[in-house]
């Protein structure tokens, strides 16, 4: 995909490798960026500002705040963005994030939250924007995983950890199992045929993220974004997992069609407050 004179959605742009990302993608010279994040756009204008100059005067810097912890401001947040972009995006990039909590919590829709934020979340977005991908012309989502989710399992009669046993890494773990399931489900049943879906293990990278639940470091986050940007780029890959930039098999879980099927069945019945009734 050439990223030039694009249209660009990359959520969680406000710091670690979204940050990173972000700056690339600008100098990448898109028509149109847009960037989210969790805080108000007051908290983050020198980052949009650097946005902005590094895209230059062809290219069209938009910050949106939505909290993933709110389902609704997911679906708030799809909606701004197809009002923005009527005639389509290119490229959504799904990056934001969380590391699981020390401590089993809740979203105020009452999903565990590692679970809403990584995947629940970006799973409402990329479905509310299937129409708008590639529509014209060829698309490309790219959902952000890990390495870890090769340690997890999907027992989906306590996805959202109630039973004893939580951690932090497992919950993370599981909800990127999650996201490659789904990432494989939906590759293969793409939106339209010039639309690829592709997961991408970025490396293990220094960040808040990796140092709350691990308390290790690693490569700087531009390391992870220029792998981000070697994947954003690819064309023909449509269900490909991306260690780094190398293609990978993942977790035979998320290449089970019954898992995936009955992963599918459980989203959608979480995500049925905000999706509309024919999504799936």
């Amino acid at each position: 995909m050439r990223l030039t004179g694009s249209t660009i959605v990359l959520t969680g742009a406000t710091s670690g490798i979204g940050r990173a990302t972000a700056l690339e993608l600008a100098a990448a010279g898109p028509r149109r960026l847009m960037v989210h994040g969790p805080q108000p756009a007051a908290e983050v204008a020198d980052l949009v500002s650097e946005l902005s100059a590094v895209a230059g005067p062809d290219g069209d810097v938009v910050y949106l705040r939505a909290d993933y912890g709110v389902l609704g401001e997911v679906a708030e947040l799809a909606a701004a963005v197809r009002a923005a972009y009527p005639d389509g995006v290119d490229l959504l990039i799904n990056n934001a994030a969380r590391p699981g909590p020390p401590s089993r919590q809740l979203t105020a829709d009452g999903h565990e939250a590692t679970l809403q934020t990584n995947y629940l979340a970006p799973v409402a977005l990329t479905t509310l924007l299937l129409d708008v991908v590639g529509a014209g012309r060829a698309g490309r989502i790219v959902n952000v995983a890990s390495a870890t989710h090769y340690s997890a399992t999907l027992a989906l009669d306590d996805l959202e950890l109630a039973g004893p046993g939580y951690s932090p890494a497992s919950a993370y773990a599981r909800s990127k199992l999650a996201l490659v399931t789904w990432t494989c489900r939906l590759a293969g049943r793409r939106p339209r045929p010039t639309v690829d879906v592709v997961s991408v293990h970025p490396g293990v990278i220094a960040t808040g993220l990796l140092h709350a639940m691990f308390s290790v470091g690693g490569d700087s986050p531009e390391h992870a974004a220029g792998n981000l940007l070697a994947v954003a780029q690819r064309d023909d890959d449509n269900g490909t997992y991306y260690d780094e930039r190398r293609p990978a098999t993942p977790n035979s879980i998320a290449l089970d069609s019954v898992a995936q099927e009955l992963l599918e069945e459980f989203t959608q019945r979480m995500l049925a407050p905000v999706l509309p009734a024919a999504t799936g």
